[in-house]
């Protein structure tokens, strides 16, 4: 405990020093990041982050959406939480990106629809960034291809669902979460205090984006172009994917890579949003697990052979594909057969290990 608060106490200093010397070091830079934050916190970030944190939660108070979110348990059972909740909650995951999905899960824990440990297996899946940020943002404007945006999007959910089914067989955490949890006395409906909770928020999810885009700028500006690309990436998920838009040959796939890393923005604001019982663990031990899944999808999705122009204007892709779409179904369900196969195996091993320690008694 004494060398966590260490580390955390060296980690505020660092950005604390950072804050204040990149200012005067990259002053241009760590303005203009400011002002396309407002804007950004104004504009897109506004319309399709602040009215889902407000559906986010009427669907979790609302019993008739767990009709919606049927299509979702089966993968919800592959990850070894089957109370009905979850699959409203990888729902909103899917539609809204991670702040929406943290509050339903935040939601779902406070009603007592599951627990914290739930919640947790469950963020895994749920935690990336929404299709309209990914599809619009960055394959059209960034890439100049929204097919490039549509393969980025199916790669991560696709990488975030397998990661939390490899984690929650590889932890151990299926038996437990066995039972749904049971739901505590509902409290009334008040569309005021939903709305007012959804505002502060927004509020502070702006407070995150600005800082960490000033610091991922002002990194870009001081540090060398290799650098200031990898910094960004880890710091903020949106100023990393517009400088690895911009870094060259291989801009789709680093993209890809600060989309699967989030940014430690990103994690900051779940933390925030999720309540203190729920410890976010396996989210953090996701994000090494998403990383290489996620290239490797978007791989077998990516054009064979695009020509990528990052200029002011786009350049054309040539849409052929590395594998057709049906042999890239088939390559996702003969992972998916792999981590129930796997997952067998390690359900056994314990109860041989149990039958073992009974004969030896006897």
């Amino acid at each position: 405990m004494i060398q966590k608060e260490k580390i955390r106490g060296v980690g505020y200093f660092l950005m604390a020093l950072a804050a204040g010397l990149l200012p005067f070091a990259a002053p241009d830079a760590c303005a203009q990041a400011l002002r396309e934050g407002l804007a950004l916190c104004g504009g897109p970030l506004l319309l399709s982050l602040f009215p889902f944190l407000i559906v986010s939660t009427l669907l979790i108070q609302c019993p008739a959406a767990d009709v919606l979110g049927l299509p979702f348990c089966p993968a919800a059972r592959l990850i070894g939480v089957r109370a009905p909740a979850a699959g409203r909650v990888l729902l909103i995951g899917s539609l809204g990106g991670f702040a929406p999905a943290a509050s339903a899960a935040a939601g779902a824990v406070r009603s007592g629809q599951l627990t914290a440990r739930e919640a947790d297996a469950l963020l895994p899946a749920c935690v990336c960034s929404g299709p309209s940020f990914v599809i619009l943002a960055v394959g059209q404007s960034m890439l100049g291809s929204a097919e490039l945006g549509v393969l980025l999007f199916l790669a991560q959910v696709a990488a975030g669902y397998l990661s939390a089914a490899l984690l929650a067989r590889l932890g151990g955490t299926l038996g437990s979460m066995a039972h749904p949890a049971v739901p505590t006395a509902s409290q009334p409906l008040r569309l005021d205090g939903i709305i007012a909770q959804a505002a502060q928020t927004y509020l502070k999810l702006c407070g995150f984006v600005l800082f960490f885009r000033m610091l991922a700028a002002g990194a870009g500006e001081v540090l060398p172009s290799g650098a200031g690309v990898f910094c960004a990436m880890l710091l903020e998920v949106c100023s990393g994917c517009d400088l690895a838009a911009k870094s060259g040959r291989f801009a789709s796939m680093l993209c890809c890579a600060a989309l699967s890393v989030q940014g430690l923005s990103v994690l900051m604001q779940v933390r925030t949003i999720c309540p203190p019982e729920m410890t976010l663990r396996p989210l953090y031990r996701a994000r090494l697990l998403h990383l290489p899944l996620s290239l490797l999808v978007f791989y077998l999705l990516l054009p064979q052979r695009a020509q990528e122009t990052f200029s002011s204007l786009c350049g054309r892709v040539t849409t052929m594909r590395r594998l057709p779409p049906d042999c890239a179904l088939l390559v996702f369900l003969g992972c998916c057969f792999a981590v129930c196969e796997l997952s067998r195996v390690l359900a056994k091993e314990p109860d041989q290990t149990q039958r073992d320690k009974v004969a030896n008694q006897s």
